[in-house]
């Protein structure tokens, strides 16, 4: 079979105007085709769903290990952590905090996370107006994380901004988001090393069980480090901003949320809507580690290649009026999270706290109201630095 050739794109993908509005570029390209090489970066771009979704799988062939950001300094900083790895050491260190991850054992912070929802939403309709980035998105998952991780209270403030930082070092050299991305990298490890230390880390937090597992020889003493800054920032940004877009998207379509008021059995396909239509990660890297062919494409060993989780999570071919915010479609299989071998290990708790406050608004509110959102631009996270909202209560029969 003769191989394709493959479409180009001069365009650069962290482009200030691209990160605002990537959604009709991300057409443009699946219109080219499966993949696109996109000549400013030096990479493939994957950006149909079943394609991206088989890169995702084929853990062997597209690879990890050799980095998945798309600059070297940010490659060296990750190498060998557990999403810059592959099998054996990547199973290694999944495993340590693997299963308190799992939903089964969830279970036992269920109880906390939902309380503790109850209250976000509870003290958002006694505002009255508020800014659902601030003064509700970004509180509840440092709450949650910080806690589970075993981060003392008054230790949190930055935690967010380190997070923010860490996704924007994935971006490509030169670009200056990158550059202060990496920065903020340096700046948390050396907050673990000072701060989120064995002794500081509440006894019992999957914080303390990193440092339980390098004690024990499961893992080396120097993979303790990246390991927690791994959990601290994926468990953070991507669900402040799945949260803000919940608010926005509900906020931004009464009908629906009318709907949803009176079919509140939605609220699990909810979640994955708002998860799909505006994933928190828009892409991530992967090298190929033999010659490749991606629907007729062949790409040589040793290339990079962007997976693009929002291009293939709007794609037409698997999902009808893709751009289209529809509470009834529960897209269960979107690829917010991956999939496969590197699939998101926090996705459960994400889940768990998207839908704990999805009940709460369900339960204690009657509308919500939004304004204008002001977009923040990150070289892989989409979501917003500020979006007025205002809520009324739900009266009581």
């Amino acid at each position: 079979m003769v191989a394709a050739t493959v479409p180009e794109l001069d365009v650069d993908l962290f482009d200030d105007a691209v990160l605002h509005e990537p959604y009709p570029l991300y057409a443009q390209m699946r219109r080219l085709g499966s993949v696109v090489w996109l000549p400013r970066h030096r990479f493939y771009a994957v950006v149909r769903y079943a394609e991206a979704r088989a890169v995702l799988l084929d853990h062997e062939r597209f690879v990890s290990g050799r980095g998945v950001g798309f600059n070297d300094r940010f490659n060296e900083v990750r190498s060998g952590s557990i999403i810059a790895s592959d099998p054996p050491r990547h199973d290694l260190l999944r495993s340590v905090l693997g299963e308190r991850l799992g939903p089964r054992a969830l279970k036992d912070v269920e109880k906390t996370i939902r309380a503790r929802a109850a209250g976000l939403v509870t003290e958002a309709l006694q505002r009255g107006s508020f800014d659902a980035v601030t003064e509700f998105a970004e509180i509840f998952p440092v709450q949650v994380v910080g806690e589970l991780i075993g981060v003392p209270r008054d230790k949190r403030s930055e935690l967010l901004r380190w997070a923010n930082g860490a996704f924007n070092a994935f971006g490509p050299a030169g670009n200056p988001r990158t550059e202060t991305g990496l920065a903020a990298i340096a700046e948390q490890f050396q907050y673990i090393r000072t701060i989120a230390t064995r002794e500081l880390l509440l006894p019992g937090s999957m914080g303390a069980a990193v440092y339980e597992a390098a004690d024990a020889g499961i893992i080396s003493a120097e993979d303790s480090l990246p390991l927690l800054s791994a959990y601290l920032t994926a468990g953070m940004d991507t669900t402040v901003n799945a949260l803000a877009a919940m608010i926005r998207l509900l906020g931004e379509d009464p009908t629906q949320w009318r709907e949803l008021q009176r079919s509140p059995e939605l609220a699990p396909s909810v979640v994955n809507e708002v998860l799909r239509i505006e994933a928190p990660a828009q892409l991530f890297g992967r090298t190929t580690a033999v010659e490749v062919e991606i629907d007729g494409v062949r790409i040589a060993e040793g290339q990079r290649v962007a997976v693009v989780y929002a291009s293939a999570n709007r794609d037409e071919r698997q999902y009808p009026d893709p751009d289209r915010f529809d509470i009834r479609r529960n897209p269960a299989g979107h690829l917010t999270f991956g999939a496969g071998l590197h699939a998101c290990a926090g996705q459960f708790l994400a889940k768990l706290e998207l839908r704990a406050v999805l009940d709460e608004l369900i339960e204690q509110v009657d509308t919500i109201s939004v304004g204008e959102p002001v977009r923040k631009l990150n070289n892989v996270l989409r979501g917003l630095t500020a979006l007025p909202a205002s809520l009324t209560p739900r009266t009581k029969a």
